[in-house]
């Protein structure tokens, strides 16, 4: 049972617990495991207080108003990230996959995809990037695409706005690239660059869901998240991605990631780096 004093989850069990990482499941094609049970709780205590409902009644609520599914979803999805987060992953981007994208295709606009772009901070990785190559390379022209689940996250992203805490780490490491694209606002917070934010377009998107891109992706970043789905979960999403790459474009996953078991149309180039099959 689930005993509920204000915002203090003290104890629920397993049979009540089931029925809101079902629900969960079944609107995003996440797994959340029972034995997390009590972190699921945690993130929703203080929306069971502001609704005065108990868990059984609010799991009702969710199936049935999709206004309240977003909150949902919003508030159990996991966001956690950083600027230029792995650096390999971004010595490959710049050092490989830019020079290599411009020698083969120099007379098209690259199209980059943040597939799970959580507060920006990977979309705003791509452009800064995007726009160091394009100062020495002028005729390259760029535009990135970010997308996540939870519109919460999403609109910060937007927003391009980030506290010391977020934008510490790129001011320690790459000093030059801090001053040439963040500004310090009046409130004492980082915004990135206007010219810069106007390359990333943001959109709601559910990766369980056919994407509605309006023309194809010539590399997307998927990164750290499929640890989150089963691997009939896995196989669904990466063949929706597929759908928006042509043959030889490159998807990049995260560290603890792998696809090489699964049936997917992609293959291993090196650790986290895949290419679309014909």
């Amino acid at each position: 049972m689930l005993t509920n004093f204000g915002e203090e989850i003290v104890e629920i069990d397993d049979a009540h617990a089931q029925p809101i990482l079902d629900v969960l499941k079944q609107l995003t094609g996440i797994t959340i495991p029972v034995q997390k049970k009590m972190m699921v709780v945690f993130r929703l205590r203080k929306r069971l207080a502001e609704l005065d409902t108990p868990l059984s009644d609010y799991v009702a609520r969710v199936r049935h108003d999709r206004r309240e599914q977003q909150t949902f979803i919003n508030l159990l999805t996991t966001n956690e990230t950083s600027f230029f987060r792995t650096l390999r992953v971004w010595k490959y981007f710049r050092e490989q996959f830019l020079p290599e994208f411009l020698a083969s295709k120099a007379s098209e606009i690259l199209r980059v995809w943040s597939a799970a772009a959580s507060t920006g901070e990977e979309a705003g990785s791509i452009a800064m990037s995007c726009h160091d190559f394009q100062l020495s390379h002028p005729s390259f022209r760029f535009q990135v695409l970010a997308t996540d689940v939870d519109t919460e996250v999403l609109a910060k992203a937007e927003s391009g706005v980030y506290s010391a805490k977020t934008i510490d780490k790129l001011r320690e490491t790459d000093p030059e690239m801090f001053r040439r694209y963040f500004k310090e606002n009046r409130d004492g917070l980082h915004e990135i660059d206007a010219q810069l934010k106007s390359k990333i377009k943001f959109a709601t998107h559910n990766l369980m869901e056919s994407p509605r891109l309006l023309a194809p992706q010539h590399i997307v970043f998927l990164r750290n998240v499929l640890i989150y789905f089963r691997e009939q979960e896995q196989m669904t999403i990466l063949k929706q991605i597929g759908s928006t790459m042509a043959p030889g474009t490159i998807l990049i996953l995260g560290e603890s990631e792998s696809i090489s078991a699964l049936e997917t149309p992609f293959a291993f180039v090196q650790p986290q780096i895949y290419r679309k099959l014909a």
